[in-house]
């Protein structure tokens, strides 16, 4: 198979992520305008969160069972079309509770792209190869992020939170058309045996899937709340507060490749794994302790570390499956992090509302250095 194929391939699903983030992420920046059109608190939005992400990691195994039946590339792309379908619909949401069920179901889609689309194009790259390659492929979800936090609340400052929910659902279901001529080349194998159940006990995947909930602690409150926490605690303007949140995107595309490529090359990988959760923990309280002008040099970092070590929580258990195997692997790795992480938006609010924000980050800091000793657990 040529290598240009390949990665010119990964480098189309790459922009894929992009959009994908932005339908994913878009309700970051708006949530200053919801709370005012809908009259809503800081709880509410917290439970708009962890309603999107339940979406997400209760249909991870239905995704990935659909995927071994009828093969990863059609769900990864009906994934794609969907979300975005829902997704854009959030930005007609006449009431809260109909942003509500939208969001709900543009999570459910959106978990048929991404562990799907791992598989489907996973298999094209060597054991050796394939760290760099996820890397990649979700450089492409932080480029999106820094997309959405650093340039969205400007356009939705100017054009509005509709529209700005909008357009990325639009621009999704018109990249499904195209990224599947893209990848007419690509076979599209289905397992006549279905889902390969025995991974889901699997102890490696896991722990693995654990610690990335844990780490994700540090990650998910600054990317939903991080906007809202500036532009109310320290009075910046939205735009000014989402290019700072943003980042922690910068950060985090540097992360995802060059992560992969110390996985590939590194002799001791469980101790690379250790420091960047600890970093992970200590850049997360350094912004909870930082002044306004320091604070984008640590999310930066936050972003880096996070990142980072997210890559290897995937890669590492797909290293010792077989590749049949590798759609559940992710599957489960998605569903008990997402499952872990759904709760971390409103805990993280409701601490923040009743003790104030610093309460609300330290609580985040000592869930995310729970991922240590998942570390620990894991044999590998």
């Amino acid at each position: 198979m040529p290598r240009d194929r390949r990665w010119l391939l990964l480098s189309w699903l790459f922009v894929d992520r992009i959009v994908y983030t932005l339908n994913w992420l878009a309700i970051s920046p708006a949530q200053p305008f919801l709370a005012t059109e809908f009259n809503i608190g800081l709880s509410a939005l917290g439970i708009l969160g962890a309603v999107f992400l339940l979406g997400v990691a209760l249909f991870q195994l239905p995704a990935a069972i659909l995927a071994a039946r009828f093969g990863a590339k059609k769900i990864a792309l009906l994934g794609l079309f969907f979300s975005s379908f829902f997704a854009g619909l959030c930005g007609l949401a006449p009431a809260f509770e109909y942003l509500l069920v939208l969001r709900f179901l543009t999570g459910v889609f959106l978990s048929f792209f991404f562990g799907p689309g791992i598989t489907f194009f996973a298999p094209l790259f060597t054991a050796k190869e394939r760290g760099t390659a996820v890397g990649v492929y979700n450089a492409g979800f932080h480029t999106g992020t820094l997309v959405t936090l650093g340039v969205w609340p400007t356009v939705m400052s100017l054009y509005g939170w509709r529209l700005g929910l909008l357009v990325p659902g639009v621009a999704g279901l018109l990249l499904a058309f195209v990224t599947y001529w893209v990848s007419r080349w690509v076979e599209d194998p289905v397992d006549p045996r279905g889902l390969h159940v025995s991974t889901i006990g699997n102890r490696l995947v896991l722990y693995s899937a654990l610690g990335l909930g844990f780490a994700g602690a540090a990650w998910y409150p600054l990317t939903q709340f991080g906007i809202l926490y500036l532009t109310s605690e320290a009075k910046l303007d939205v735009g000014i507060a989402g290019a700072m949140v943003s980042v922690l995107s910068l950060g985090s595309v540097v992360g995802a490749p060059l992560s992969g490529r110390l996985y590939d090359r590194a002799r001791d990988r469980k101790r690379l794994l250790y420091l960047l959760n600890l970093l992970n923990s200590v850049s997360l309280a350094a912004f909870s302790l930082s002044p306004v002008q320091a604070i984008m040099p640590i999310v930066f970092m936050t972003g880096l570390f996070y990142t980072a070590s997210n890559n290897l929580y995937y890669v590492t258990p797909m290293m010792v499956v077989n590749q049949s195997e590798i759609a559940v692997t992710v599957a489960t790795v998605n569903m008990v992090h997402l499952l872990a992480a759904s709760a971390i938006p409103y805990v993280f609010s409701a601490v923040a509302e009743g003790w104030g924000y610093f309460a609300g980050w330290m609580m985040m800091v000592f869930v995310s250095l729970l991922a240590v000793l998942c570390v620990w657990r894991m044999r590998f």
